[in-house]
């Protein structure tokens, strides 16, 4: 059996139903915060016990500035509007469906998220830029398979 390694053109971020339109990055770390258990017959030894308190999810993307996207492609007035409504907005990240900017229906992991930062920058001669930060209101729940390809469902999920 081979593997397939995804390729990053391939993972494709959603806010508000729509694809990020020329995205250039994005980058998904997920985060356990751990409490240390203290109890009598566990004293007598060295090693401490952790447990899982929480999890949490930050989204990092960026992409290029478009002037005249549309609601199918948020445009960063959009994600500004968005931001400063101070509410959690429908974010996905799953796989490229085919050849279309957009991701596959199915599959992927999804939640809704609060944007916590939005930077613009413009260089003189460049195309300008923005990277935003998503960080998650909730429980964020993978669909279907996640961003595994094939039918069957992963073992634990």
């Amino acid at each position: 059996m081979a593997n397939s390694v995804l390729d990053g053109t391939d993972l494709i971020l959603s806010a508000m139903g729509s694809a990020l339109g020329f995205s250039t990055g994005c980058k998904v770390s997920t985060s356990a915060e751990t409490g240390e258990r203290k109890t009598k017959e566990a004293s007598t030894g060295k090693w401490k016990e952790q447990y899982v308190k929480t999890f949490s999810e930050q989204i990092t993307a960026d992409g290029l500035v478009l002037t005249d996207g549309t609601s199918e492609v948020p445009t960063y007035d959009q994600l500004k509007d968005a931001m400063l409504k101070a509410e959690p907005i429908d974010v996905a990240y799953n796989l490229r469906d085919g050849d279309k900017r957009t991701g596959k229906s199915a599959g992927g992991y999804s939640g809704k998220y609060i944007i916590t930062s939005l930077e613009l920058d413009g260089q003189a001669g460049d195309d300008a830029k923005y990277s935003i930060t998503l960080q998650n209101s909730g429980a964020v729940t993978k669909q279907g398979t996640g961003l595994t390809e094939g039918s069957t469902t992963q073992a634990g999920s």
